[in-house]
């Protein structure tokens, strides 16, 4: 009887589908892989060319082959044949968006010549989104083709992998339509030049994202009309950031570089920053690191990596900016340096979560108790006293600065709800340091949780 009801309910989701109009299943198709909707032919007659319909493709050969021989060749030429077969036999000439991920040995005539037909035939006033991943083994890089820098509808771009930009000027560059960039290249001695080139056509874009490795300090200018930018240099050269964007809500910078000769400003609406920034080789000032942290001043989430704190620690007290606005706090720390760590507190009145991490993993990590206080404070920071209700301490070291500091925050922290403190058992002695925190006084019955 179980079996009966069961193949009822498949038979009625079956009929159900299949009532669905065209359009519908066409844009239920669009969401496959490309292959899978292909697949699709197989299930009735119906369905045999509703594929061939498609003006958005997804083709992506998963193949894991490192090394050019043979039987690797082989595999592509399969992939190949599978694409070649699509865009030949589809309906309409037109396509909106295409997602190519593969291998790619640019060395290889038959390589460079498949992958640039691709993109030659989708290339069009239709095309509305674009994603590029190659993997190049061979040492050389894919040229991308100028045809895809003029289409005029294109708002999406994702390029990943060993993809080389060849621009003299931005003449031939026209995208009045890119709002989404994502450049995630795998180039070692990659030139930003081109790279500048092209993001100073992109008038309207709004969300870029990058990943690259560089050789030597150069310089990045990024487009005024961000509202999102997320940077990632993967080594510790870092890049020269400049950058002037009035609408940016969004900041994300990992190995940048901050000069007193960038430009850095009209970065009031921010809202969220991840900042682990670097000094240039020439001067360890701090001052294009507090210009930064001035820039941002409707910041309400901030997380300060350990390159950051540790440049920042160096500035004088009275130099730090207030951060009016900021709810939620994160520091990553070389040294648990809670002299700091108060410091920045009394810089941010409505503060709301504060999280430290001790970075263990940094070789320049100073497990030390060095730092304690170096006068008695002379008054408790406002947000401990009206707004903080929540502090994480992970990657607990349990030494008597740490105790000390959260024995003031248990005192003082009149709205405290939440104090938790991660990472507690990798330490000598825990049940010890656990009964030391517990009898600690208390301004209020907060929860205290140690894991």
């Amino acid at each position: 009887m179980m079996v009966e009801e069961s193949s009822s309910i498949r038979l009625r989701l079956q009929d159900r589908i299949n009532n669905l109009p065209n359009s519908v299943l066409h844009h239920i198709l669009s969401f496959l892989p490309t292959k899978t909707s292909v697949h699709t032919s197989l299930v009735c007659r119906r369905w045999r060319n509703l594929w061939k319909n498609l003006q958005t493709f997804n083709f992506c050969d998963n193949s894991h082959y490192m090394i050019y021989d043979e039987d690797n060749i082989k595999q592509f030429l399969c992939f190949t044949v599978f694409v070649n077969a699509v865009l030949s036999l589809r309906r309409s000439r037109d396509t909106r968006k295409f997602h190519l991920s593969c291998v790619h040995f640019p060395s290889d005539p038959f390589f460079a010549y498949s992958v640039d037909t691709w993109i030659s035939t989708v290339v069009g006033p239709q095309l509305e989104e674009f994603h590029l991943t190659l993997h190049c083994l061979d040492g050389f890089a894919f040229n991308l083709p100028q045809s895809l820098l003029s289409c005029s509808n294109l708002i999406s771009v994702s390029l990943s992998g060993n993809i080389l930009f060849q621009l003299q000027d931005s003449s031939g560059i026209c995208l009045p339509s890119l709002k989404v960039l994502q450049l995630l290249l795998d180039m070692y001695l990659l030139d930003l030049n081109p790279v500048n080139i092209f993001l100073s056509a992109c008038h309207v874009l709004e969300d870029l994202e990058m990943s690259f490795t560089h050789e030597s300090l150069a310089i990045l200018r990024v487009p005024t009309s961000l509202k999102r930018l997320k940077i990632m240099v993967e080594t510790k050269v870092g890049a020269c950031l400049e950058i002037d964007a009035p609408d940016l809500k969004f900041l994300s910078l990992t190995n940048v570089t901050i000069s007193h000769a960038a430009t850095i400003g009209n970065l009031h609406k921010v809202e969220e920053a991840f900042l682990d920034v670097l000094p240039t080789p020439e001067s360890e000032s701090v001052e294009p690191l507090l210009n930064l942290l001035r820039a941002l001043s409707g910041i309400k989430h901030l997380e300060l990596f350990s390159s950051t704190t540790k440049w920042l620690s160096a500035a004088p007290t009275s130099d730090f900016p207030e951060f009016h606005y900021l709810l939620h706090l994160q520091l990553f720390l070389l040294s648990f340096n809670f002299n700091f760590i108060f410091d920045m507190l009394h810089k941010c009145p409505i503060l709301q979560t504060l999280i430290t991490f001790n970075d263990k993993m940094d070789p320049s990590f100073d497990s030390s108790p060095a730092y304690g206080w170096e006068t008695k404070p002379q008054s408790v920071p406002k947000c401990l006293v009206s707004h903080l209700t929540f502090i994480k301490f992970e990657a607990y070291l349990g030494h008597s600065n740490e105790l000390e500091f959260i024995g003031y925050v248990l005192q003082n922290g009149l709205v405290l709800k939440t104090v938790l403190i991660d990472d507690f058992y990798m330490m000598n002695q825990p049940e010890e340091w656990k009964e030391k925190i517990y009898d600690l006084p208390r301004g209020t019955m907060c929860q205290l949780k140690i894991h």
